[in-house]
């Protein structure tokens, strides 16, 4: 029935609407006396026309009278000022579809149908009511169903000449490459036998390919029902662009999806309220035809998504979420999947048999954990507090939410002379307070208050508060961190076993595939993420001659306390790399602050990442390395934005030199980490510390080989390096060199040129 008679705008959920809504029906169900029954199921299956297929239509009435003439009685909230003048079409239909199940199931004559409009109360606030007999309901089902049965038959159709397609659907290469067939079919057996699958495929190996092709042969058997490839970054998508172009260069018939985030996508900076945005203000009216048109298309990018949207006046997100009930294939972030908070419901929690494939996955600890905790900031409270005081007045009920949730943070039972700890649990009158304040915000978000006076976005605050109050409820095990002082303190719902969760909303799935070139130790990762031995790991062989990659390690002592010490021999290992071959050259460093120390004292020019660098900065830094381009040597930070995600091939980036093992700071949340992985994993440290640290050096050197022709160098400036804690991390086609760094590069070089 929503298909074809639903709202007609865009309206953001309100969770006091919500629960407003759950007490209206459940106040109106206990006044109504014996022999009323609530919440009656039914269901009734529906035969398709041309079609071998049964549908199964269900639901539950709110209430239902039996007798000679039943009475069937749907409850909605009501809230204007003025009482409803009519029924609502929606509301009406949903009634009369449970009034034609029950003509269908039992030998009634006529039933009374009634729509109930109450108040959070139970107070009647409009009724309406008609008598009917199975054929009036019936017609008005039939009506709906049909139309709903027309989209299905052109959703078939496209389905049998996709699978006839990629039944036929060859590997988009002439011959695999190294790695490539094997790791092939362990993505087909992962799906067929709904497992996880853990893999490492070195640069070079054609993972998007490697992974891509085995779905779609196995969405094309019926395995698996869609395919969701998921990235970290927008700036990873281009793998799977170029896998899928490949492949249709055969005749495919695929619906391919890629998702743009809400504020690329959205032309108006506004609410999404109706009353703000022309957009939202029927939207659902004109989408069931945009939608249509958009059947005739296969590629479905986020161009072609805004082109479409501005023809029908359609918000293009709402529109690109509409979408990805039909997608064969979408390519988005991670969140859409796994983000408790925003994943999309209607793929993921539904049972609707998607298969996803997450690209560099060595980052989902990190982004899982992000998702799973939240935090309420006291400072960016109180700048936001100050618009609504001066808007609003001390009055309003934001100003008071606000005041009461700062009032808790202030009141936490800790001691002032402390700037950050952990608590057993988190008080209850905070949590209370954090919740009436996620509402407040709610109930507030169309009075359009300036927060960007203060240097603010509303977004900033309310969605990781959203988070905690999420985090807090959930069961999942988190630390209870606090940091600062009592004006300004904030606290954090910090997610510790994110391995429960995600092994939990992965094993419903028809596959899922976790690969990435620096996700090694695969077994440790597999653990960490929730999985056991049932769940594959998977290693490709680097697909590039060996001889190509030189690797030094320098044996400098880099641990934190001699960093200051080890600037000069540092600097003579970068200034070695430099001068003994000049070319394209990146230094990636523990910090910002050491990578400034150092070139202090370095004496070859360089540019530098700067913090928070523009989209025209990091353009402009990355335009330095071209083949063309004269000689730079460029200093990054390990981990940022210049360490993965970015791809110099040829005489575009000659070398790199790595300082330190790229451990993360010690600090409240990775300590806390760190006993919890001791406690629970017998090796804190290790999940902690050092395989995040090890990942991003692998990320950071893997900018310099790119393609089988390519020939570079990377300097591995750390001691630590060649102990076994360390070494066991390493990717398994490394092969570490030691001895005078300059005579090495100079036998290297001297051998070829890159």
């Amino acid at each position: 029935m929503e298909f074809t008679l639903h709202g007609e705008d865009i309206r953001p959920i309100s969770l006091t609407a919500m629960q407003e809504g759950t007490l209206g029906h459940k106040a109106r169900q206990n006044l109504l006396p014996e022999p009323w029954r609530s919440e009656v199921p039914l269901f009734l299956d529906c035969p398709v026309e041309d079609e071998d297929l049964i549908l199964t239509v269900t639901g539950r009435m709110d209430a239902f009278l039996d007798g000679e003439i039943p009475c069937v009685e749907e409850i909605k909230l009501w809230k204007g000022k003025q009482p409803p003048a009519d029924v609502i079409p929606a509301h009406w239909a949903q009634a009369v579809c449970y009034g034609h199940m029950l003509f269908a199931s039992e030998a009634y004559r006529q039933i009374d149908i009634r729509v109930v409009y109450v108040n959070t109360s139970s107070k009647i606030r409009g009724e309406f009511c008609n008598r009917m007999d199975p054929e009036s309901c019936a017609c008005m089902f039939r009506d709906l169903f049909d139309a709903y049965v027309r989209r299905l038959k052109m959703i078939r159709a496209h389905i049998r000449a996709r699978d006839a397609s990629l039944r036929g659907l060859r590997f988009p290469f002439e011959s695999y490459r190294p790695g490539q067939r094997d790791m092939a079919v362990q993505v087909y057996t992962a799906i067929r036998r709904q497992k996880r699958l853990f893999a490492s495929l070195p640069t070079g190996t054609g993972k998007s390919a490697a992974v891509l092709f085995p779905a779609m042969k196995a969405l094309g058997e019926g395995l698996t029902n869609r395919v969701w490839y998921l990235t970290a970054r927008t700036t990873q998508r281009q793998g799977p662009h170029d896998a899928l172009r490949r492949m249709r260069e055969q005749p495919l018939h695929l619906w391919v999806l890629t998702l743009d985030a809400k504020d690329k996508q959205c032309p108006r900076r506004t609410v999404c309220h109706p009353d703000y945005c022309p957009r939202a203000k029927g939207h659902y009216l004109r989408d069931a035809e945009a939608i249509e048109e958009m059947l005739q298309i296969g590629d479905w990018t986020p161009d072609v998504i805004r082109s479409m949207a501005d023809k029908y006046q359609l918000c293009p997100f709402e529109f690109s979420l509409s979408l990805t009930e039909l997608a064969d294939i979408t390519i988005g972030d991670y969140n859409y999947a796994l983000d408790p908070a925003v994943r999309i419901q209607r793929i993921f929690e539904h049972g609707d048999g998607a298969t996803i494939l997450i690209d560099e996955a060595h980052h989902l600890p990190d982004r899982l954990r992000d998702m799973l905790s939240g935090e309420l900031d006291g400072a960016r409270l109180r700048r936001l507090r100050t618009v609504v005081g001066q808007a609003a007045g001390r009055k309003h009920p934001l100003y008071k939410a606000m005041t009461n949730a700062l009032r808790e943070l202030t009141d936490l039972p800790v001691s002032d002379d402390e700037r950050e700890g952990r608590l057993d649990s988190f008080p209850d009158s905070l949590v209370a307070a954090c919740r009436d304040l996620g509402n407040a915000f709610l109930d507030a978000q169309f009075e359009m208050f300036p927060w960007d006076l203060v240097g603010e976005r509303l977004t900033d605050t309310l969605s990781p508060l959203l988070s905690f109050c999420r985090a807090v409820d959930s069961g999942r095990e988190i630390a209870c961190l606090w940091k600062g002082s009592a004006r300004y303190r904030a606290v954090y719902a910090f997610a510790l076993d994110i391995g429960t969760y995600f092994n939990a909303i992965t094993g419903v799935l028809p596959g899922t595939v976790c690969f990435s070139a620096t996700i090694d130790p695969l077994p440790e990762m597999r653990t960490l993420l929730g999985c056991n031995d049932e769940d594959a790991c998977f290693s490709a062989p680097s697909s590039f001659p060996p001889e190509n990659l030189l690797l030094v390690r320098a044996d400098i002592d880099l641990r934190y306390r001699n960093r200051t010490d080890a600037i000069p021999a540092v600097c003579a290992q970068i200034e070695a790399l430099v001068n003994t071959h000049p070319g394209h050259y990146l230094a990636f460093f523990p910090s910002f602050a050491y990578m400034k120390q150092v070139s202090d004292v370095l004496s070859v020019p360089c540019i530098m990442q700067q913090s928070g660098m523009t989209q025209e900065e990091r353009d402009a830094f990355l335009a330095r390395f071209t083949p063309d381009a004269p000689p730079v040597l460029g200093l990054c930070v390990l981990g940022g934005l210049f360490s993965e995600g970015i791809d110099l091939p040829g005489n575009a980036l000659d070398g790199a030199a790595v300082v330190g093992v790229g451990l993360p700071q010690v600090n409240l949340f990775t300590e806390t980490l760190r006993s919890w992985y001791e406690e629970h994993l017998d090796a804190g440290f290790l999940y902690a510390y050092q395989i995040p640290g090890m990942q991003k050096t692998a990320q950071a050197a893997g900018r310099v080989i790119r393609t089988e022709n390519d020939r570079g160098v990377v300097l591995l400036l750390d001691s630590r390096f060649g102990t076994g804690s360390y070494l066991r991390l390493c990717p398994p086609h490394w092969h570490i060199r030691t001895g005078n760094t300059e005579l090495l590069l100079r036998s290297f070089w001297s051998h070829g040129s890159k």
